[in-house]
């Protein structure tokens, strides 16, 4: 009898450990292709991983099989995670699509999406500095707003779960488990913030799948277009982390990318502040915050290279706050007689939204407003940004710290 026991404790195990995880979409970058990452805790030996998907929930005509990945948390007892992608082509945008992931041991639920369809004005949420448990208000607006498909797009910029790291993995098991419920349904892309250094950026690395930049395809730089936006992610921990031949490798990334960008407008995120009213040691006077945007002598600083490339619209995050700014380069604020409506900007509008959720927050009444400030808030909440046409974008920002959802700081960017 105690055998039997052994033999089914040994059977729930392996059920347990090939369980399927934290299903979430991205974009490759491709118009017709669709993105999945799932993750099991243990092997599938002998099997193979793979997505079948299609236009119905009862009829998943196509299959694509999946690559593995091993990799190991540089926690006390190393667990071993594995770490699934696939990707779904073909896809015609507009359309509706189902899908399930796993394998002959275990099959996920049946999910769905639409594929993102460029010619309609791009919707997306934009956010940094979100945790399982302060953020919680965020993460369920985010997902009743996903069930009532109001986003294209969800961008994270930097600082995730609050670590991924933590309690040797499972703090940021947790958190992509909780996130499934928006990240299985519209692509979730991601790049790092100094909250997901550790171990050289292992988990942020190892735990999802942006866009291919053919220098290191790591996750942590990346650029894609969509529709009439370019976006660029960049990492700003390689400056705060004094990675100098990191720092020079995505600079000639970047040159070439923003070279080679046709796109009517262009987005560029990082995850550290050049410009924001916060106070504190790491205000936005920081020394290595001011190393990514002026640079030294070993790493070229991205500030001049964004406005020479006419960037139109800088976000990041790090602050727990939210603050909008006038367009602004090497200090300067190009002011104009609207504050919530700029045409023709002479240099990039910046945001700061960085209050999605976290361990702290600070509010305006923490800090002085700068003169190139133009609005700030003290609730939790994410950006929406929504991209009309070739001459209008506008971003508002989302309250979540009511139930509703309360729109506020309603701004437009135009251009001829």
């Amino acid at each position: 009898m105690l055998h039997l026991y052994a033999l089914f404790g040994l059977f729930l195990g392996a059920v347990s450990s090939n369980k399927v995880e934290q299903v979430h979409l991205s974009l490759s970058g491709k118009i017709d292709e669709m993105v999945v990452t799932w993750l099991t805790q243990g092997p599938l030996p002998n099997v193979t991983p793979y997505v079948t998907y299609g236009l119905s929930k009862d009829a998943l005509r196509w299959t694509a099989k999946a690559t593995t990945t091993s990799w190991k948390d540089q926690g006390t007892h190393g667990y071993v995670r594995y770490t699934h992608r696939a990707v779904m082509s073909k896809m015609v945008p507009g359309d509706v699509y189902y899908y399930q992931v796993g394998s002959s041991q275990a099959i996920s639920d049946t999910f769905h999406f639409r594929q993102p369809d460029p010619s309609q004005p791009l919707r997306a949420a934009i956010f940094g500095d979100l945790s399982v448990y302060k953020g919680q208000p965020t993460i369920n607006q985010l997902i009743d707003a996903t069930k009532n498909d109001h986003f294209d797009v969800i961008i994270h910029i930097g600082d995730l779960a609050y670590d991924l790291h933590d309690s040797e993995g499972n703090h940021g098991d947790d958190y992509m488990n909780d996130i499934q419920a928006f990240a299985a349904y519209v692509p979730y892309m991601v790049f790092a913030g100094n909250h997901e250094s550790n171990s050289h950026f292992n988990h942020i690395t190892n735990r999802f799948t942006m866009p291919k930049n053919g220098v290191y395809d790591n996750n942590l730089f990346w650029s894609f277009d969509y529709g009439l936006v370019h976006f660029v992610a960049l990492n700003s921990e390689y400056y705060a982390e004094l990675m100098v031949k990191q720092t020079e490798e995505q600079y000639k990334w970047l040159e070439a990318d923003l070279a080679n960008n046709k796109a009517t407008w262009t987005i560029v995120m990082f995850h550290r502040p050049w410009y924001c009213s916060t106070s504190g040691k790491e205000g936005c006077h920081d020394y290595l915050d001011m190393l990514s945007r002026k640079g030294n002598t070993a790493m070229p600083g991205l500030e001049k290279i964004l406005y020479d490339h006419k960037v139109d619209l800088i976000l990041y995050g790090h602050k727990h706050t939210y603050e909008r700014m006038w367009p602004i380069y090497d200090g300067t604020a190009y002011k104009s007689s609207d504050s919530g409506h700029v045409k023709n900007a002479k240099a990039p509008v910046y945001m700061l939204t960085g209050g999605a959720g976290c361990h702290t927050h600070e509010g305006p009444s923490d800090s002085i407003a700068q003169s190139f400030s133009v609005t700030r808030l003290g609730q939790y909440g994410y950006t929406r940004l929504k991209v009309y046409n070739s001459t209008h974008l506008s971003t508002y920002f989302v309250d979540t710290s009511d139930k509703v959802g309360t729109f506020m700081d309603r701004f437009y960017l135009e251009k001829d």
